[in-house]
């Protein structure tokens, strides 16, 4: 067994840790580093008290959340106006409380890691995808961001047992692995420096199964999308500048762009044309009189194409019995004679963008974003009918990080799903790519193409195993045309039973912590 003795040594290696994972992560997307990113982190917490693994814990998740979510500072600074004194600890108390999960996952595993080595096999990754889950189900404070499966997308044989498991599963086997590995080095083997094959072993054959399951599961994706008629579908790219993004005298200059790249959609084919989220930055529609002529030339946008429209668009509801107004973040679909026919209003607002949670006690916090006031949730994710090909799961920007919205706007009858996005809050930062692979992992989880279209980039069109067909660059003014298939009926075991994975790893990881406890305590007595 290998000790290390020093503390400056723990912290380096629980430092290292914190890196690799950086660089697992997009955009530099090195998922094969994930696979040992922690065997380092194990090292650091072996023989030390739960307090002190705890602490180093915290400062790997520390390291690796700094380096991750930087782009906080970004959309708060250029975006928010608010000033680097104030955005930059903003940002680090961010990365400090997701680096609490990290703490949590070292003080667990420095208590059940010293049961048998067969059963800490399984579970600490149990653990580590308990406190994932937790972390993406945190009410106002959810943040479903970085999880350790989404390193693993670029490997398509691999991610595709999310149709089964959700992002979950690929979570738990690549830190099955890292376990492995650390059994396999030596580390807490109490068999007198036998090597632990069977640990060894069993991870193994898992990976190996999942990776065969992978090659039958695309399979079947190419056998079902060779039965269906394709329709050739666009994404629009405007590129709009957030700075001008809702300024009044921009917005004639903002539709006439979505206008021509509509029309270059259109001879390219196109019967479905996508614009971002909030493309349109007015009340498209709604009977406002200041912005009748953009509404008007919008709205002849599919009609000279002769296609349909999906657009993004703020959207308000009165309530004449209360006087009081509530304001959506919303997505339009028009008809190519010009009709608003569907309207789709966001879910899953981002908390201190689109609205201040907690606001009686919050009273003096305002949300960051410009635009409409308080958002409002809509009542569910209902997707939008009457393009004749079939109805589109809208996905409105960090919806898309949210796997059961995807899921059940599929259960209530989307046969594609349709995420618009303005991902110019990011500037040039690592959080388009990462928003990106995580919204694309939800045509594998449920089986349907995803269209993507963000105002900056990264746009794209996914097929149901995951594959990116096309993609756009960031800050291209542009339009991407593909094709893509409208699946119906056809829902995975995902879809229809969302997390029982992780419901099994929570209720798992909860005895199997509950029982390690018990019998310290007997030790201890």
């Amino acid at each position: 067994m290998t000790t290390i003795q020093s503390g400056a040594g723990r912290i380096s290696l629980a430092v290292i840790s914190g890196l690799m994972l950086v660089a697992a992560h997009p955009p530099i997307g090195v998922g094969l580093m994930a696979w040992f990113a922690f065997v380092p982190f194990f090292f650091a917490i072996d023989g030390v008290s739960v307090r002190v693994a705890a602490l180093l814990g915290c400062i790997s998740g520390f390291v690796f959340y700094l380096g991750d979510v930087y782009w906080v500072v970004n959309s708060m600074y250029y975006y928010g106006h608010v000033p680097l004194w104030t955005s930059v600890p903003v940002m680090a108390l961010l990365a400090a409380y997701l680096a609490l999960y990290t703490g949590a996952f070292a003080w667990l595993v420095s208590t059940v890691g010293k049961g048998r080595p067969l059963s800490s096999l399984f579970l600490i990754p149990a653990l580590w995808v308990s406190l994932e889950y937790l972390r993406a189900n945190m009410f106002f404070l959810s943040f479903p961001w970085s999880l350790l499966g989404y390193t693993q997308f670029n490997w398509t044989h691999i991610i595709q047992v999310v149709d089964v498991t959700g992002v979950y599963g690929l979570s738990y086997l690549v830190m099955m692995v890292n376990v492995a590995l650390c059994r396999w080095v030596g580390l807490k083997v109490e068999r007198h420096g036998q090597k632990p094959f069977i640990e060894t072993g069993v991870a193994a054959i898992l990976l190996v199964l999942t990776v065969i399951y992978g090659f039958f599961a695309i399979d079947k994706v190419d056998e079902v999308l060779s039965r269906v008629s394709p329709v050739k579908v666009s994404v629009a790219q405007g590129a709009i500048d957030q700075g001008v993004k809702w300024d009044a005298s921009h917005r004639m200059n903002t539709v006439d762009i979505y206008r021509e790249l509509s029309g270059k959609a259109a001879t390219q084919g196109a019967s479905l044309i996508i614009w971002p989220e909030s493309a349109m930055p007015f009340f498209l529609g709604q009977e406002v009189k200041e912005t009748a002529e953009e509404t008007r030339r919008a709205l002849g946008a599919a009609k000279e194409t002769n296609t349909y429209v999906l657009t993004g668009a703020p959207a308000y509801n009165y309530n004449f019995k209360t006087r009081e107004t509530s304001y959506f973040n919303s997505a339009y679909l028009l008809s190519p004679d010009g009709a608003l026919i569907g309207r789709y209003d966001k879910v899953h607002l981002v908390p201190f963008g689109e609205y201040v949670p907690m606001k009686n006690v919050l009273w003096f916090v305002k949300k960051l974003t410009v635009g409409a006031g308080d958002f409002v949730s809509g009542e569910g994710a209902y997707p939008i009918a009457g393009f004749p090909q079939g109805s589109l799961g809208v996905l409105i920007c960090y919806e898309a990080i949210f796997p059961e919205i995807a899921s059940e706007a599929v259960r209530n009858g989307a046969s594609i799903l349709v995420n618009i996005t303005n991902d110019a809050w990011f500037g040039r930062s690592s959080a388009p790519y990462q928003h990106l692979e995580m919204s694309a992992l939800r045509a594998v989880e449920n089986r349907r193409f995803l269209l993507r279209s963000a105002n900056t980039g990264i746009s794209a069109i996914v097929d149901p195993a995951g594959r990116i067909k096309a993609r756009t660059g960031l800050f291209e003014k542009t339009v991407l045309t593909g094709e893509a298939v409208f699946i119906k009926e056809r829902l995975t075991f995902y879809t229809i039973y969302g997390d029982v994975f992780a419901y099994g790893c929570v209720a798992f990881g909860v005895a199997g912590a509950a029982i390690a406890f018990g019998l310290q305590r007997r030790r201890a007595a």
